[in-house]
């Protein structure tokens, strides 16, 4: 085996690893609480309990593999892992904060693995019939707008965007960018307007990001707020 396939296959395995101790988990009630539960098992979300060798400083985070369709349903580019801490993500009576309240003091929201290059997250949106697409600020969002029905990716910000990520929005009609309901948001948006030709800011209200507008007013409302 060469030592690309090798680590390939080290990839894989820790998606599996990962994915198999999330039934359970303070990852699977996070997610629930994001209004992402029942997409779970297609984007194959984990949990780091027992960490693979060299990932010690991922435990208790939620994993989020990039999956690849040229490889199969298993293949799997790259891992973020995000912090579900209780003292990050949680209230003092135990309620989860809105995403945008929560307080990732001392360490990243997100940790990446070392040597991965930022990517653009759920690809095999790009393959879609549809004239249009989404480009979301994160993987949650653009999980939950692709549950909505509207084909879409995510990038990690603006300033992860690289060059080779335009050719890629090519042909399409309309790009609806999508950011967060704050400052950097609009201007993640603002800058993604001015990047790709067709694209087109939605502006969801302050402290909204898609995943929440979507679990609190639903697929159709969100649709419409599109045009759609």
């Amino acid at each position: 085996m060469k030592p690309h396939d090798s680590l390939k296959a080290d990839l894989v395995a820790a998606g599996k690893r990962y994915n198999g101790q999330y039934a359970g988990s303070r990852a699977e009630r996070y997610v629930q609480h994001r209004g992402l539960g029942p997409l779970a098992s297609r984007l194959k979300l984990g949990y780091v309990s027992a960490p693979a060798i060299g990932h010690d400083q991922y435990r208790g985070r939620l994993a989020i593999p990039y999956l690849r369709p040229a490889g199969g349903a298993a293949a799997v580019a790259t891992i973020r892992f995000r912090c579900i801490a209780d003292a990050c993500v949680k209230a003092q009576d135990g309620a989860y904060l809105a995403p945008h309240r929560e307080k990732h003091e001392g360490h990243g929201k997100y940790l990446g693995l070392p040597g991965h290059p930022p990517g653009l997250y759920n690809t095999s949106a790009l393959l879609t019939s549809q004239p249009y697409i989404a480009l979301n600020e994160g993987e949650f969002d653009a999980a939950a707008v692709e549950g909505a029905g509207v084909p879409a990716v995510g990038t990690p910000g603006v300033s992860s965007w690289r060059d080779h990520f335009d050719p890629a929005f090519v042909g399409f009609e309309v790009i609806f960018v999508l950011g967060d309901g704050d400052d950097a948001g609009r201007g993640f948006a603002a800058k993604m307007c001015e990047r790709l030709p067709t694209a087109k800011a939605i502006d969801l209200g302050d402290g909204y990001d898609a995943a929440r507008f979507i679990h609190e007013f639903g697929s159709e409302k969100f649709r419409e707020r599109l045009g759609l």
